[in-house]
């Protein structure tokens, strides 16, 4: 992997059931958008691919479905990731692999760019390991940097990915925590979380 200009793309995943919100999460509106769109603007410029619900999501974005629908995060990341380096998107893409897949929740409203380049940068710099976040409630395992490769061996290390538990698929591979200081990698998965959250878009 080149340090200089490493080739990343990105898998925002938005099948989740969203069960404690009781409604669709990343199409809920926070600073006048959807949180789905303002997580792709955070990886504007990179490939990407949204797996699972296309609500919320701007016209013209790449969607894809999980198999089954509704299989969770590691049947998402899996898709995402075919339709990233095999399937019709990559040819269209016109180029190898990416170096670097950012796997993302698609609820995260205060994401930023930087945080995001700091999670590659740090996969560019130890090239077997996945980067995760660290926020002060732990590691956020749906805001992480994987070697395109590794990612690769571990999907089907893990065989079918339906039902299969982010946890697995980290298994023992090793692993670069990137403190998220600035919380911007914070999650909404309550409307007590959604209330914070939009607070802190209106002074952001």
């Amino acid at each position: 992997m080149s340090p200089s200009s490493p080739r990343a793309a990105a898998i925002v995943l938005t099948g989740g059931a969203s069960s404690r919100m009781g409604r669709h999460k990343p199409a809920i509106v926070v600073g006048g958008r959807p949180i789905v769109e303002r997580v792709l603007d955070a990886v504007a410029g990179w490939p990407v691919v949204v797996v699972g619900s296309a609500e919320g999501v701007p016209a013209g974005s790449r969607v894809v479905s999980e198999e089954p629908p509704g299989g969770g995060p590691v049947a998402g990341i899996a898709a995402g990731f075919a339709s990233l380096t095999t399937g019709p998107y990559a040819a269209e893409l016109g180029s190898s692999a990416p170096d670097v897949v950012v796997v993302l929740a698609g609820d995260l409203p205060l994401l930023t760019r930087q945080h995001l380049s700091d999670l590659v940068d740090a996969v560019v710099a130890v090239d077997d390991r996945v980067a995760v976040t660290r926020s002060s409630s732990g590691p956020n395992w749906l805001c992480s940097a994987w070697p395109s490769e590794l990612l690769r061996l571990r999907l089907l290390a893990v065989g079918g990915p339906a039902g299969v538990s982010v946890r697995r698929l980290l298994g023992e591979v090793a692993r670069i925590e990137v403190p998220d200081l600035a919380d911007v990698a914070v999650d909404v998965d309550t409307p007590g979380d959604l209330e914070v959250v939009r607070r802190r878009a209106e002074h952001s």
